[in-house]
């Protein structure tokens, strides 16, 4: 009877022995991890380990927001497994989300590219107007003459957009949005003169301000063209 005993004991020692680290079980008590479960990592490959940790800091969050945790019985190698599905979801939902962002781009593009089609904007002038109590002006003003020729085979009802100031350097410094409801007949152009109270603490105010003649370009950044007849083109969101 000893000896059976003897070599039961013998053979759970053997099992024991040989057990996989991924076989572990990972404790719910998160207390007791670098006791019960930090011997088992020390034994995984880097990139195992990684993914237990991935796994690991995942449960820990939900828990924080009202989560489970880590379920009772979860071993090392369900919490591998687990995370591995985790990451290819995530890297599939991340490879969706950008053909989206790709697909939008191009669509916004191509309809950016049909409203240069339909109509030219330029600056025709900019100028700064001070404060003039006498003619009622109360604040500094800024004025812009903005250029507009229809060059689509149709009439325009209307123009909506932006024109942006880029300086020297090619950057972006301001810009100024108009809206145009005169017909423009195809062929044709006409000169929309628009403007705004300077505001000093706006930097983009600032900046359109002090631009210096020669020293600076102008952009079109098309919104809207309504046709006559109804239909319109935009470039979206």
């Amino acid at each position: 009877m000893k000896k059976l005993t003897a070599c039961v004991l013998a053979s759970m020692i053997v099992l024991v022995g040989c057990s996989k680290p991924t076989e572990t079980v990972i404790p719910s008590d998160m207390a007791t991890w670098d006791k019960d479960l930090a011997p088992s990592m020390k034994k995984l490959s880097d990139d195992e380990r990684q993914l237990v940790a991935g796994y690991l800091a995942r449960a820990k969050m939900g828990e924080v927001f009202g989560g489970k945790g880590v379920p009772i019985g979860t071993t090392i190698a369900s919490a591998i497994e687990q995370q591995r599905q985790w990451i290819a979801e995530r890297e599939r939902k991340d490879a969706e989300a950008a053909a989206l962002k790709e697909k939008l781009a191009a669509e916004r593009a191509q309809k950016i590219a049909e409203l240069d089609k339909a109509v030219l904007v330029t600056l025709v002038e900019k100028k700064e107007l001070p404060r003039n109590f006498e003619i009622r002006r109360y604040s500094d003003y800024q004025e812009f003459k903005i250029g507009v020729k229809n060059t689509s085979s149709k009439p325009i009802a209307g123009v909506a957009g932006s024109l942006e100031f880029v300086d020297i350097f090619d950057k972006t410094v301001g810009g100024v949005n108009f809206r145009i409801t005169e017909t423009i007949k195809p062929g044709e152009d006409m000169v929309w003169t628009g403007g705004r109270d300077y505001n000093q603490f706006l930097e983009q105010h600032k900046a359109v301000w002090n631009l210096e003649p020669g020293k600076y370009k102008t952009r079109f950044v098309p919104e809207t063209v309504i046709f006559a007849d109804g239909s319109k083109l935009t470039a979206g969101e």
